[in-house]
């Protein structure tokens, strides 16, 4: 019977343990911080269809860092007479729910996006742009955290 209890204890321990200690740990992320675009697609039958970005010219990444006083800065890099030429945005962000509003400076009207995955090192971002009245396409973009 003593032995019976042993094996109860151990294996009531170990069952505590391993959910505790699960792999969706990563789950749980903070937009704050900065952010590399890795994939870009869109949905096709309702499949995510994602391709690398393609980096020509061998520039640096592109970075978006969202900052904790809910600015942003954006800084992008663009191959154009044979050399890697940078700009920089800047603008306001808001994240609520699975909604994250940005704005840009000098400009009115914010850009949503859908949230479809926050975790500690990745981002995806789920945005629908309307075309006409009747037709939209749906872009998603991957970034990893820098």
């Amino acid at each position: 019977m003593k032995k019976l209890s042993i094996l109860f204890v151990s294996v009531l321990t170990l069952g505590l343990a391993v959910t505790s200690c699960s792999s969706d740990d990563d789950n749980s992320g903070s937009i704050e911080g900065k952010w590399a675009p890795v994939k870009m697609g869109t949905l096709i039958n309702g499949q995510e269809l994602l391709v690398a970005i393609p980096n020509e010219g061998k520039c640096d990444s592109d970075i978006t860092e969202f900052k904790t006083d809910g600015k942003f800065t954006e800084l992008s890099y663009e191959f154009y007479d044979n050399k890697c030429n940078s700009s920089t945005d800047n603008g306001t962000w808001t994240l609520k729910d699975k909604t994250l509003s940005t704005t840009y400076s000098g400009d009115t009207t914010a850009e949503t996006f859908e949230v479809l995955e926050l975790t500690k090192s990745t981002l995806k971002l789920k945005y629908t742009e309307k075309i006409d009245n009747s037709n939209s396409m749906i872009l998603i973009t991957l970034f990893e955290r820098r």
